[in-house]
């Protein structure tokens, strides 16, 4: 009887080393879930990404004492596509000069819509609008409403290199 279970235990001790370890302990290979597990607020992913591929994804140190922020790039070359998620009110970036335009509204929440136009050119400043954010780039940025057990989400989708307003409103609206 002794040999039996010498047996059974060497048979669940190799059971045990060759078995997959769980997901969580290695990792869900879903980068934007692994984020989540560190940080207090939402993380939201894109299921519309323009059909542009993933390209980096990186947790940024914001400034100390805040929680990183994400940052997400789709496509290469000059069609790109940005996600950034902070902490609501931590600001960890600087988008760059542009031009507020009206605001719209994503998944119920007040987006700001900025045009990357030249305020150097006060003629064309003035006459800039959504629909040159193919042209020149642009950004929606919203605050996600908190989730249970989650604080809210500052985000920012940005285009550039002929990315339209309305695919950003449409990338935005597909945030989950």
């Amino acid at each position: 009887m002794k040999s039996l279970g010498r047996k059974l235990l060497v048979l669940a001790v190799l059971a045990g080393l060759l078995s997959p370890v769980s997901a969580f302990a290695m990792g869900s290979r879903d980068k934007f879930v692994d984020a989540q597990t560190g940080l207090t607020y939402g993380v939201y992913k894109p299921s519309n990404s323009l059909s542009l591929k993933l390209a980096t994804f990186q947790l940024i140190d914001c400034a100390a004492g805040k929680e990183q922020w994400v940052a997400v790039s789709y496509g290469t070359g000059k069609k790109k596509l940005d996600i950034y998620q902070t902490m609501a009110g931590d600001k960890c970036s600087n988008p760059g000069l542009s031009k507020k335009l009206a605001a719209t509204t994503i998944n119920g929440a007040k987006a700001n819509v900025f045009v990357y136009c030249d305020p150097m050119d006060a003629k064309a400043f003035k006459a800039c609008t959504s629909g040159d954010i193919a042209r020149v780039g642009g950004y929606l940025m919203f605050t996600s409403k908190a989730k249970k057990n989650l604080k809210a989400t500052e985000i920012q989708v940005q285009g550039v290199g002929g990315i339209t307003y309305a695919q950003l409103v449409a990338v935005a609206k597909a945030l989950k």
